[in-house]
């Protein structure tokens, strides 16, 4: 029986467990299962794993420490902008069993929509956590082709994850919760071409698997500990591919590859421009209603994902960093 549950350092903040200055725009609360070591899987990225020397308390950049869940309880009151919780999972035997748990507290002070990010289940185990208050799943390939999972997550890195093994698991997911309430990660800058990225993106939307992008951020300890963060223009492209594609108004046959190997859009630029204006695309994309501030951006920038709605000159900016319109 678990009886320890982690928060990220804002959560914490937010319901008055940390000291610190409270965000309005913070309206994710993020959980994380608790175990007394690492993750059994070994992603290369990841502070969590088997391999990594960086501190158990750690996820992407973002620190997440301890509490007693009776603790947690007690203090969820305080809050009044949470609008849903999302609960990371590192990988174990007993973690779909820890999540029932986590998630039953929670239902008992909160009817707030519930998601979780965790490694491929079964399809039983999948019902139970649907049965028990669970609306949205995640299973992150992180990795745009087999070959780079298989480098980064996989056969490599002498974990259990499998490429087939994690798509397998988003299909499955599908028939358990349906579209709409399934969604994967896809993290820029792990060694993918900017067309891989895109192929993954159409792939994922086709099947009705919503994507949530992520910029590669090195973590001290962790075996890409040394590679650098994605070039920010080849990242805003990807995130105004995304968007573009999860709005149904973009076909592989209008995507091009460019001798440096830069995607360009056979769209109208005005039109593109427009579509772009609102400032969407270029906020944290994941579940309805993720903000994660600063996962994987530091305070002094560069700001891959915005947390919230953008400043018009943000926008002019962002429009521009793509380099899709001129």
């Amino acid at each position: 029986m678990v009886d320890k549950v982690r928060l990220s350092l804002g959560t914490a903040i937010q319901l008055g467990l940390e000291i610190g200055k409270t965000d309005p725009d913070f309206t994710t609360a993020f959980l994380m299962t608790y175990r007394d070591g690492k993750c059994d899987a070994n992603c290369a990225f990841c502070p969590q794993a088997q391999e990594s020397t960086a501190a158990s308390d750690r996820l992407s950049r973002i620190s997440w420490p301890e509490y007693e869940i009776d603790k947690v309880v007690r203090n969820w009151s305080r809050p009044g902008q949470f609008r849903r919780i999302c609960i990371q999972t590192i990988c174990y035997p007993e973690v779909v069993d820890d999540v029932r748990q986590i998630v039953g507290e929670l239902r008992k002070i909160s009817k707030l929509p519930i998601s979780v990010a965790i490694h491929p289940i079964t399809k039983e185990e999948m019902v139970r956590l649907k049965d028990i208050g669970v609306s949205t799943i995640g299973i992150a390939l992180d990795a745009s082709t087999p070959e780079l999972f298989e480098k980064v997550k996989g056969e490599q890195r002498k974990s259990t994850y499998r490429w087939n093994l994690h798509t397998q698991g988003l299909k499955d997911a599908l028939d358990i919760f349906g579209i709409g309430n399934v969604t994967t990660h896809l993290i820029i800058g792990l060694g993918e071409t900017e067309i891989e990225a895109t192929e993954f993106i159409m792939r994922m939307y086709e099947l009705g698997i919503s994507v949530g992008l992520f910029a590669f951020t090195s973590i001290k300890g962790t075996s890409l500990e040394k590679q650098e963060s994605p070039d920010l223009a080849a990242y805003r492209r990807i995130q105004a591919v995304r968007h573009l594609i999860s709005r149904g108004i973009l076909e592989r046959a209008q995507v091009r590859v460019l001798d440096e190997g830069r995607i360009a859009l056979d769209i109208d630029a005005s039109s593109l421009r427009q579509i772009l204006s609102s400032g969407e695309g270029f906020q944290v994309t994941g579940c309805k209603g993720c903000n994660r501030p600063y996962y994987n951006e530091r305070p002094r920038g560069p700001m891959y994902n915005y947390p919230k709605h953008l400043t018009e000159d943000e926008i002019l900016k962002s429009i521009e960093e793509t380099q899709l319109v001129t």
